[in-house]
Parts: structure tokens; C-alpha cells; sequence
């Protein structure tokens, strides 16, 4: 394969300045020349989200004017449906065949991977890389899933990127996360210092009053 693209699939319900940092730590880890940020439309595994994917994606765009290598991705919009990674996976490779997919997921979904869709065939599928705190985080893998971390494991570097491998991504998680955010704003309260786009997303009045 000629090249690596980076993928990172989630919620962004909002998105704040730790999912930029988790993007930029993927992007510069594994020198990739380009990582797409890709709001989830409607998931399989959580509650929709009270603020739409339009929107969703909407701010996410905005929120990377200016990064170098990090694009906002609409295709689970384009989609009807559940929004399983194993199709967005699949058309994205098909969409760029001659890249290795570099997607990245935290240690809590790598706890719950035996329950997504396909998810061993998933695992072929590219590179996969952990974003995690500590090892602390892989204490709690069922027996299957320890089996495939321990057996796909290699360093976090880009000579290792190979499809059907994994790695653990030294992120730098920030101490904060959209369910902070969403509580703040169902206060009322000021944003600023924890997204890119925190005056729109204050503006737009979509999380007031939620619980």
C-alpha cells in the first residue's frame, strides 16, 4: 500500500479541544499525511444523540479550519441506517484502495469490540490504534479481546503500521469530555476554554436545559 489515511469515528456531541488533540496525536505518531474526523450518523451502541449529525458534522468542520492534515469526513451521513464501522471501513477502503487505514478507537470501545458488528473481519481491515492513559486501561479486556490485543500488538511508530496489527496510541487525553461539555451548557455555563467552537455551540442553544 502507497499511503495511510487516518480515521476517527465518533459522536463529537460536541466536539472540544481533547478530540483535536487525540486527532493531532494520531496524525503526527504515525506521520500520516491526512486523518478524517467522522461523526457518527445514528449508533448502534449508545442513545442518538439529541443534537443531529448535520450539526454534528457541521462543527467539526469548523472546528479544523486551519489543521494541517485533519478533515471532517461526512460519509455515516451520506448513509441510512446504524452507522457500523465496518461499513465505513469498507467503503472507505474501496473509495481508496491503495491506502492502509489507520483508525483509531479509545480503550473503553476496545473493552466492547467482541459486540460491534463483524468485529473480528474489522480487525483485517487495517491498523487499528488505541488511544489509552495508562496500561490500567486494558486491565478489564474479556479473554477474547485480551487474546487479540496481546497477539496484533506492535509499537506505536510508522515503520509498524500494518494491516491486521494494532497499536497504543501515548495520547494526551485532556481531563474533560463531551458529557462535561453538554452538562456545562445544560447549565448555561461558558464553554470557551474547552472547544474551537464553543461560541456556536453556545450560540445554537442545542444542549440548554438536558440533562
Amino acid at each position: 500500500m502507497s499511503a495511510c489515511l487516518g480515521v476517527y469515528g465518533g459522536t463529537f456531541n460536541p466536539i472540544h479541544y481533547g478530540h483535536l488533540a487525540l486527532a493531532r496525536c494520531l496524525r503526527d505518531t504515525f506521520a500520516l499525511p491526512e486523518v478524517r474526523l467522522i461523526p457518527t450518523g445514528e449508533p448502534p451502541h449508545r442513545a442518538t444523540p439529541q443534537v443531529s449529525a448535520a450539526q454534528r458534522y457541521s462543527w467539526v468542520r469548523d472546528a479544523l479550519i486551519g489543521e494541517v492534515g485533519l478533515v471532517a469526513d461526512d460519509i455515516e451521513l451520506r448513509r441510512t441506517g446504524y452507522s457500523y464501522t465496518i461499513d465505513t471501513l469498507t467503503e472507505l477502503q474501496q473509495a481508496h484502495p491503495e491506502a492502509l487505514l489507520v483508525w483509531l478507537i479509545g480503550a473503553d470501545s476496545l473493552a466492547q469490540l467482541h459486540t460491534w458488528r463483524d468485529w473480528q473481519r474489522l480487525l483485517e481491515l487495517g491498523h487499528l490504534v488505541v488511544a489509552a492513559r495508562s496500561e490500567h486501561d486494558f486491565a478489564d479486556l474479556s479473554p477474547q479481546i485480551a487474546a487479540e490485543f496481546a497477539g496484533r500488538r506492535v509499537e506505536a511508530k510508522p515503520s509498524e503500521l500494518t494491516k491486521g496489527k494494532l497499536s497504543v496510541l501515548p495520547s494526551p487525553l485532556l481531563p474533560f469530555s463531551s458529557t462535561d461539555l453538554r452538562a456545562h451548557l445544560a447549565r448555561g455555563e461558558d464553554i470557551s476554554a474547552l472547544s474551537p467552537v464553543a461560541q456556536a455551540i453556545m450560540d445554537s442553544g442545542r444542549y440548554r436545559n438536558h440533562a
